[in-house]
């Protein structure tokens, strides 16, 4: 895993300060090659054993660790085409490589066994979670699944309120931090329903309220500055999962029946 990867997905369990080193890092990961420590610590406010604290906490010996495989990194990057065009392929590609790398086959197995035997599918997820929640509901519904898709977050708890250990409940936060979610899947664990979190980060708080966690690669959540889909990972663990589900002749039947409605 490279130390970039690495920065992401303990974000959430940094402390204030080392967020602030993370965050110099990811913004100017490319321009890092030179500073020496005590540059850095003037430029973040940050102590040099803080800074070295923070390298071992993503597995670097030593802050000359971390620099040198940080300054990998940007040689790997700089040797790609710089134009929009590259940028945006680089991203995507990077983002199915990473997730591919991160999903569990006897997981994703597992997942879908439980989707099978569900007698009702709910899929929870707020902002552009929400439309992946929308989509993936879609094509569970034409392959005959009872499902639903809860968007609004006062839905979600009143959702979890009333559900049963027969009931089960995906959840989508990229960061694994959405209160609405995280909420939501406290009072539907309570309830005794199955909890299926996807999100990109293992030590979330969505965790503790999930039976299972699928891990997915994280877009760039600290450079805000670029308008790319930061749901791509997600869309490619629903395509896995449909896929796989359209190998059973009962459910592709059923997905024919919804294309030769939609076609008359």
């Amino acid at each position: 895993m490279d130390v970039i990867y690495e920065i992401k997905q303990k974000y959430n369990g940094f402390s204030s300060k080392e967020k602030e080193i993370a965050n110099y890092i990811l913004e100017n990961k490319n321009n890092i090659e030179n500073i020496s420590i005590t540059n850095l610590s003037k430029a973040i406010g940050a102590s040099t054993s803080t800074i070295t604290r923070f390298s071992k906490k993503i597995n670097c010996e030593s802050f000359v660790q971390m620099k040198m495989k940080l300054n990998a990194h940007s040689a790997n990057s700089s040797s790609k085409e710089e134009d929009i065009f590259s940028a945006v392929h680089d991203y995507y590609t990077e983002v199915v490589e990473k997730t591919n790398q991160l999903l569990n086959k006897e997981l994703i197995l597992k997942v879908i066994e439980e989707i099978k035997k569900a007698k009702k599918i709910y899929i929870y997820g707020v902002g552009s979670s929400g439309l992946s929640a929308q989509e993936f509901m879609q094509r569970l519904l034409r392959m005959g699944f009872n499902v639903s898709s809860i968007t609004d977050s006062h839905m979600m708890i009143i959702n979890s309120a009333i559900l049963k250990e027969s009931d089960l409940v995906i959840g989508i936060s990229i960061s694994g931090e959405t209160k609405e979610l995280v909420d939501s899947f406290r009072v539907a664990r309570k309830n005794g329903a199955k909890t299926i979190g996807v999100t990109s980060l293992p030590n979330s708080s969505l965790k503790d309220f999930s039976d299972d966690l699928i891990l997915i690669c994280a877009s760039n959540f600290i450079n805000k500055r670029d308008f790319i889909n930061t749901q791509f990972s997600t869309m490619y663990l629903f395509d896995l999962i449909s896929t796989i589900l359209l190998e059973d002749s009962n459910l592709r039947d059923k997905m024919q029946l919804t294309i030769k409605a939609i076609l008359k």
